[in-house]
């Protein structure tokens, strides 16, 4: 190799390029060439004169700004970009923050131009935290409003554009300008994802939010939701904490130690760093033999659009500071990537044998690697044989919440080895992108000896430390040692099969102090659990969703040790169809006996043929309870097949610096506390739902939405009601059908609605609980002109008429079991029935009222003034 001084002129530098064996370019600040787009250029200018020789770009201590993506095409192949020898350079996308004044009240402050805005700060290396809104807590929605505010136009379907919290809980946006409400960004936290939106006015009175976009419907995957404010002056409380005015100022809350005069702050500035235009579709357009040595880079910045962002899940669509299409032998190896707004590396588009090894990702606004594309990629579109080996990917989402550490989509022959993936709130790897079982190329993906551990944090739900979905034939995942994941409500899964998930592997895993279980599979078939470790769950430790007409998976030779979950779960009826292959398990609770199995004892449980040469009893682990978990010698899982592994090797390995990085202490897991929904009040006569919309705050559940729309066919009040469609094809025999979660736990409750029906069609009206199987209390049967109740007739509704309906009922311990019926048809008297029976006694709690339609002929019902309501016992 042949180091080419750079104080030659650039003509010199190419004749001795020519003549050099290997070319050798030094990059320094200051110099011939101080920049990576310069570096880029002179590599070309290189191979122009040497042809197809491979040049090196040694890179020399020194920060070098980035102010706009590198861009790399196929003329850029054949470069190695590495730090000189004992050099350790900064590649920055942000702009320092300088001339700090201290405040009286303590605060610093610096001036930016006025009108800039960026979404964070870092300071001394740390990310500060945007000023909040409560600060470790969650304000809860208590409604959706349906009518804009006055003077503001909506921005979109209310459902997704308004939100209503408590009036107390507004109160921190009072006096705001708004210029302010716009700047100041409420989050809302769904199950598995969040939507981020700006304000376009509030009403304090009554808690009344209205955003400037929206992206998914409030209240439709869970009957709560979270909420926090970032970005307003008056959460400005704590240290390491920061506000951007609209003029300008810069305002931090410095941490302990910390001086102005030699505060090290960024802003983000660059969007991206690198980008990789190949072309896969030709091979003379792919980039190649492109690799990059021991440099860092840092700060990449995102700016909210004004309407707001989010995303369907684990951020699919967003981008990342690297970028690439069709790449060939391309790698990044020991390099840092820090201070990011988004993902740090998404390769494509048709990118093939690309490695990140020996990769520090650390402090990451979304995730870590996303691995091809969430489309269905043609042959040379698709991403494979990518690796992700030996990787440290800590704290990520801090901007993005559902964000991941790898995301693979349809791409096949991955694999991630012993990488250490910590610190989100979300699944640590996610694999498919396939709901059910439709074909995707999605296969062999290896997750091999990783450490992955404090996950979810209680904020999302629905997660796992390994996450599939689809069918994946060849995918496994083992020797990996799985810890500490606790959900916001639901779903802190360790190994998760999510839909479809079909043909995947996981064995000689590790995984113990989950809020849930161990091992889920949603459905999915031909699964394979075998020589695993399934250890503390705080709920559960093997759940089985939804039972299919063929083998769900093979759970064998694993050991569950129990902590307070249940064995099985999440119900009984979901394990005896017999579709599950059970096998020469060990379980094993320490402070007392195995309640039950699937609601069955130990003896029906094997005379039902589970479990066949299983064994109720210690496994004898040398102390899991102080994180020892070898065998003893006389262990009887040993006898009956199991396999001992050393769970140690899991995570990063190498040198004693970097194995310390990667075992970075975090605090204790939180486990969610399972937040309740605030009760539900509603009044909907659907006037501000979109025509052909479904209803507000209701889960439709029909697989044909259009059965279930609203219309302007002679609404009972106002210009819109709701329209039902039934037939022979609607499918299950009770679609179309909808309902809502009350979440009435005592008190009286009212609901009322405007009913009218055709001849033939047939309409059920029901409260449940929340049990299983569930309790039935009030319930009405429209059917064939009646108004039926208890089994007897209570009084004939005339075709194509509106009636009005009135129910009430006591709920919690003022329940008597019993509930009032008033019930108007047009020319007569209301008519009123006290004391009708509940269907079950059981019934306490209104957790679902819903709309079935029972019936198979082809016929039309409208609904119109939904109310539901609770008040006190006087």
């Amino acid at each position: 190799m042949r180091l080419v001084s750079l104080a030659l002129p650039f003509s010199l530098l190419l004749a001795s390029f020519a003549a050099a064996h290997a070319l050798t370019l030094e990059m320094r600040p200051g110099m011939m060439i101080p920049d990576l787009a310069s570096a880029r250029d002179a590599a070309r200018h290189a191979h122009g004169v040497s042809g197809k020789e491979q040049v090196i770009v040694q890179v020399a201590d020194g920060i070098y700004p980035i102010t706009e993506a590198v861009v790399f095409e196929p003329q850029d192949s054949g470069v190695t970009y590495e730090a000189a020898p004992g050099a350790k350079p900064v590649f920055t996308g942000g702009k320092k923050i300088t001339g700090w004044k201290v405040e009286q009240d303590g605060t610093w402050t610096a001036q930016v131009d006025a009108g800039t805005s960026f979404e964070a700060l870092w300071v001394n290396g740390k990310r500060a935290e945007r000023a909040r809104f409560p600060k470790a807590d969650f304000i809860q929605a208590t409604g959706q409003p349906l009518e804009a505010l006055p003077g503001t136009k909506l921005a979109g379907p209310p459902q997704q554009t308004m939100l209503q919290i408590a009036a107390k809980d507004a109160e921190i946006l009072r006096g705001l300008s708004p210029e302010e409400l716009h700047d100041t960004n409420v989050i809302v936290l769904h199950s598995w994802n969040e939507t981020r939106h700006r304000l376009a006015a509030v009403r304090l009175e009554d808690g009344t939010l209205q955003f400037t976009g929206g992206a998914r419907n409030f209240f439709s995957l869970e009957p709560f939701h979270r909420v926090y404010f970032e970005n307003l002056r008056a959460a400005l409380t704590e240290a390491g904490e920061w506000f951007l005015a609209r003029d300008g100022t810069l305002t931090y809350k410095p941490r302990a130690g910390e001086k102005p005069e030699d505060a090290d702050a960024w802003a983000p500035a660059a969007a991206q760093w690198l980008l990789f235009k190949g072309d896969p579709a030709k091979d003379e357009a792919l980039i190649h033999d492109l690799h990059f040595r021991g440099l860092t880079f840092q700060h990449q910045a995102y700016t909210l659009p004004e309407t707001g962002v989010g995303f369907h899940q684990a951020e699919e669509p967003l981008g990342a500071a690297i970028e690439g299409d069709g790449l060939r032998n391309v790698s990044f190896e020991h390099c840092e990537f820090a201070h990011t707004m988004t993902n740090v590396l998404w390769l494509r588009r048709g990118c093939r044998d690309v490695t990140l090894r020996d990769c520090w990702l650390h402090d990451l606004g979304a995730g870590g690697v996303k691995i091809g594309e969430s489309k269905l990629p043609g042959e040379r579109d698709q991403t494979s044989f990518v690796t992700v080996d030996n990787c440290i990917i800590h704290t990520g989402g801090r901007y993005f919440i559902s964000a991941i550490g790898v995301l693979i989509f349809h791409s096949s022959d991955c694999t991630v080895r012993h990488c250490d993936i910590a610190d989100f709130y979300y699944s640590a790897i996610s694999i498919g992108w396939v709901w059910g079982y439709k074909p995707t190329p999605c296969a062999r993906n290896l997750v091999e000896e990783c450490h992955l551990h404090h996950l979810g944090w209680a904020v999302l739900s629905d997660m796992g430390a390994v996450y599939t979905l689809g069918p994946q034939p060849g995918t496994a995942i083992r020797g990996c040692h799985i810890h500490d994941i606790g959900c916001g409500s639901y779903g802190a899964f360790g190994m998760y099969n999510d839909e479809g998930s079909t043909g995947i592997v996981w064995e000689n895993n590790l995984v113990h102090h989950t809020q849930d279980a161990g091992y889920h599979q949603h459905y999915g078939r031909g699964n394979i659990v075998r020589n695993n470790i399934i250890a503390y769950g705080a709920e559960e430790h093997v759940r089985r969703s939804r039972p299919e007409d063929f083998l769900a998976f093979a759970f064998e030779r694993n050991i569950v040790l129990m902590g307070d979950g249940r064995l099985f779960a999440h119900v009984d009826k979901n394990w005896d169809d017999g579709r599950v292959f059970l096998a020469n398990n060990v379980y094993w609770k320490p402070d007392g006996p195995i309640p039950d199995f699937a609601g069955k004892s130990w003896t029906d449980w094997q005379f039902m043929g589970r479990d066949t040469g299983s064994l109720v009893v210690d496994p004898l682990f040398v102390a899991p309870e102080k994180g020892d978990w070898t065998l003893r010698p006389e262990s009887p899982a040993l006898k009956i097949g199991f396999v001992p592994f050393d769970w140690k090797k899991a995570g990063v390995t190498g040198d004693a610096k970097w194995r310390e990085l990667g075992a970075e202490e975090f605090p204790p897991m939180k486990y969610g506390l399972k937040p309740k929904a605030p009760p539900l009040e509603l009044h909907d006569g659907f006037e501000t739902t979109p025509v052909g919309g479904p209803p507000a705050c209701a889960r439709v559940s029909a697989k044909k939405p259009a059965l279930i729309k609203v219309v302007t066919d002679q609404p009972s009040k106002g210009q819109r009601c709701l329209q039902l469609t039934d037939g022979p094809d609607a499918e299950p025999a009770f679609e179309p059908h909808f309902y809502y979660g009350p979440g009435h736990e005592r008190g009286i409750t009212r609901t009322a609605f405007d009913v009218r029906m055709e001849p033939d069609y047939q309409l059920a009206f029901e409260w449940r609980d929340d049990a299983t199987p569930y309790h039935s209390g009030p319930r009405l049967d429209f059917v064939k002109g009646a108004i039926r109740a208890n089994g007897k007739t209570l009084t004939e509704l005339p075709p194509n008429t509106w009636a009005h309906v009135e129910v009430t009922a006591k709920l919690g311990a003022d329940s008597d079991s019993t509930w009032n019926c008033a019930l108007t048809i047009p020319g007569k008297e209301p008519q009123h029935f006290d004391g009708l029976k509940f269907e079950k006694a059981e019934m306490k709690t209104l957790k679902w009222l819903g709309f079935s339609s029972p019936g198979r002929a082809a016929a039309k019902c409208w609904l119109d003034e939904i109310e539901i309501e609770n008040k006190p016992v006087k």
